[in-house]
């Protein structure tokens, strides 16, 4: 990282909230063109109202109960960005009134929340990844950082996990197997030491944010590349709408451009074809997700050049960014996914497949309630290779009792020296909600 900054990442900030109320008319698109507004409760006939509540906000008011209500439910769908014709991201808009309504709390309950939220995450990831894997394969999909200098020949991308997609590590051991199979040079960085400062900024602990957000990019910078590429939507989202534009305003220039890594594959799609040597004949759904397009976009036209797959979309609404984020409004989640559901069923498919690591964990379980088999969509690219990576979470999962996972996973306790009522606790809360 520079030495010194010109700004800090909240001045920073300020002045892109400042920009948005410049350029805000006040027109309400941004509200109507959002999915969760009438699952909320919100009438969207009051969208201008709600507006100027939410610009109340962040010029330090106290804004009104729908603007609150609004930027508590806001899943970072991110439909409101091109319902706008000012250049204002409202996305970026509703996440700094949320931070602006926490703020009402104070900044002890801030931090604390912020806090708790992130070291649960922490726990869960440790603990359930040591449950699947052994030291070796796990340090294969999240390596010890290290210091600069140590990372030998600047790679050709760096592959950026996010913290937490260790907890269904079969997905990112066959992301590894399809950049290997491509001659793709890379490092991989991840977990919380890596974290994008997300689940800080959802607490409304921006500080915080801000300097686990710089100190991350600091971090994916270390192996020189100049492309990062990135599994997790929210850490997308955060770095690169978020952390790396107030980077740049804070030290006068980026580190390296990040994008996803299903756009890096798309890409790359001349090169792959002649790796799907072994036909797919199954009839394929996807779980979509709004926040980032481009990667479902770039999903389908992989699946799409894989031999025997067909592609069948749902007509179903496309909301979020990970199942996660609807945990905010439970009952419109679960009807969501009944929705889909039924209409993967009615698609006559055999396969309905997450896109994330997040929506995977919450899918697998209601593999015995559905006709058709609950995968991750790297399974199928896999599976066009000729490669086949277990999914032990699923495995896991499917035992439906504590009791058995413990006993399971009895070996792997012992030689990550994990505490054994801690495991208990975790599987609880993580895989049983």
């Amino acid at each position: 990282m520079p030495d010194s900054t010109t700004i800090s990442f909240l001045d920073a900030l300020r002045l892109r909230v400042d920009d948005m109320l410049d350029a805000c008319t006040r027109c309400g698109k941004c509200v109507t063109a959002c999915p969760m507004v009438e699952p909320a409760g919100l009438d969207p006939a009051n969208s201008t109202e709600i507006v100027d509540g939410v610009l109340d906000l962040l010029a330090g008011g106290p804004g009104t109960q729908d603007a609150e209500r609004w930027a508590q439910v806001c899943t970072n769908s991110g439909k409101c960005i091109p319902a706008c014709d000012y250049g204002v991201n409202p996305r970026l808009m509703v996440n700094m009134a949320r931070i602006a309504s926490k703020a009402k709390q104070g900044d002890a309950a801030v931090r604390q929340a912020g806090s708790v939220y992130f070291n649960a995450m922490s726990r869960g990831t440790r603990v359930i990844s040591r449950l699947q894997l052994p030291p070796d394969v796990l340090s294969r999909i999240n390596p010890p950082l290290r210091p600069v200098g140590e990372y030998g020949d600047t790679p050709d991308l760096v592959f950026y996990t996010g913290c937490n997609i260790i907890k269904t590590p079969h997905i990112a051991l066959l992301v590894l197997e399809v950049l290997d199979a491509l001659g793709v040079s890379y490092e991989i960085m991840g977990g919380t030491a890596t974290c994008c400062g997300i689940q800080q900024f959802k607490q409304g602990d921006a500080k915080t944010a801000g300097r686990v957000g710089y100190n991350t990019i600091e971090r994916l910078s270390r192996p020189g590349a100049s492309k990062v590429v990135s599994w997790c939507p929210s850490c997308q989202i955060q770095i690169g709408e978020v952390a790396l534009p107030a980077y740049k305003d804070s030290y006068g220039g980026m580190p390296f451009d990040i994008s996803p890594i299903t756009e890096f594959f798309a890409e790359r799609l001349d090169d792959l074809r002649p790796l799907f040597v072994h036909p797919v004949t199954k009839r394929v759904a996807l779980q979509e997700r709004a926040a980032v397009p481009g990667i479902i976009a770039a999903v389908k036209q992989v699946l799409n050049a894989i031999p025997g797959l067909e592609v069948v979309t749902l007509d179903v609404p496309v909301v979020s960014t990970q199942a996660s984020h609807l945990a905010v409004l439970p009952k419109f989640k679960a009807e969501l996914r009944e929705r889909e559901f039924r209409a993967a069923a009615d698609a006559g498919v055999t396969t309905f497949a997450s896109i994330f690591h997040g929506c995977h964990r919450e899918l697998v379980q209601f593999q015995p309630d559905v006709s058709f088999e609950l995968v991750n969509f790297m399974e199928l690219i896999g599976e066009a290779m000729g490669i086949h990576i277990p999914d032990l979470y699923k495995r896991l999962s499917m035992m439906r009792d504590i009791d058995a996972i413990v006993a399971d996973t009895a070996d792997l306790i012992t030689i990550h020296g994990l505490d054994l009522e801690t495991v208990r606790e975790v599987v609880a809360k993580d895989m049983f909600n």
